[in-house]
């Protein structure tokens, strides 16, 4: 979906609202510049973890993650979480203090409101709907959110990060990347970015310098080795299924590139991680 609308000078691009068991492992990503997903957990357990710390996640748990912040969710096989989960741009200046303030925080976790909660469940039935007044429904909501969110982070204004004033047709494009490589990175190419944006490779380049700061290559590179990662952590297969599962031929490749990122082998990070559960089951119990 893409729903686009303009509000007190800026404008606010809704592209996802989904809700849905979560049964397998979030893989660690980020998303791009001026956008925000705001995850509410309606039931279960699980954890997230971002790039320095991690968080226990249950009912009732709201997080935010905004642009270039890098997290991954697990789910309790005995309780998997189920999610709502709303993912969005915002594009432009506006001298709006509630837009303001939302934009300023890449990152929040805390505990979901009462209108927060009605809110996103009107989310997920008027998504379902088909009719004349469903848009204007939606973006009547999406601002409702942003405010009640707003509500939640007072006092607390820290950061100072704003949105920045320019926007264009590649604010769209940046979430098809953001799909892509979270949705399956073992073989996407930069063509295949390019084919869906509608531009040239060497464009595509561009604009994900600019919107990511960084290269395709290192992209990708980052998204197979957070897969591996949680493959190794999660299933009981070998190292050289967990490569080609990534796209690499070369069993040796892929143990170089895991051991760039991670400082370890894929046998050792497996053993380590292995150990490591094993440990917490024995303190549960």
């Amino acid at each position: 979906m893409l729903l686009s609308f303009n509000y007190n000078g800026c404008r606010i691009q809704l592209f996802k609202i989904f809700a849905d068991t979560l049964d397998s492992v979030v893989q660690m990503h980020s998303h791009a510049k001026n956008g925000y997903e705001i995850h509410y957990i309606a039931r279960g357990n699980g954890v997230l973890e971002t790039e320095n710390e991690s968080y226990e996640i249950k009912k009732n748990s709201l997080y935010v993650t905004g642009p270039n912040v890098l997290h991954k969710q697990l789910s309790s096989n005995d309780n998997p979480v189920f999610e709502i989960s709303v993912y969005l741009k915002i594009l432009g200046n506006t001298d709006d203090t509630a837009v303001h303030f939302f934009a300023s925080k890449p990152f929040w976790i805390g505990k979901c409101s009462a209108p927060l909660r009605k809110i996103f469940n009107q989310l997920v039935s008027e998504n379902e709907k088909a009719g004349l007044w469903r848009e204007s429904v939606l973006s009547s909501l999406t601002l409702q959110m942003i405010v009640e969110m707003t509500r939640l982070y007072y006092p607390d204004n820290a950061s100072s990060l704003l949105p920045p004033e320019d926007y264009d047709l590649n604010e769209n494009r940046s979430w098809i990347l953001d799909t892509l490589l979270l949705d399956d990175c073992s073989d996407v190419t930069l063509n295949d970015f390019a084919r869906g944006m509608g531009v040239s490779p060497r464009q595509a380049q561009r604009i994900i310098k600019d919107y990511y700061g960084s290269s395709f290559k290192k992209l990708r590179y980052e998204s197979k080795m957070a897969m591996a990662a949680s493959l190794l952590e999660s299933e009981n297969i070998t190292v050289n299924e967990c490569a080609q599962r990534c796209g690499y031929t070369s069993l040796s490749s892929f143990a170089n590139a895991f051991k760039r990122k991670f400082n370890m082998s894929p046998n050792v990070y497996k053993k380590e991680m292995h150990r490591h559960l094993e440990k917490e089951k024995h303190i549960k119990l």
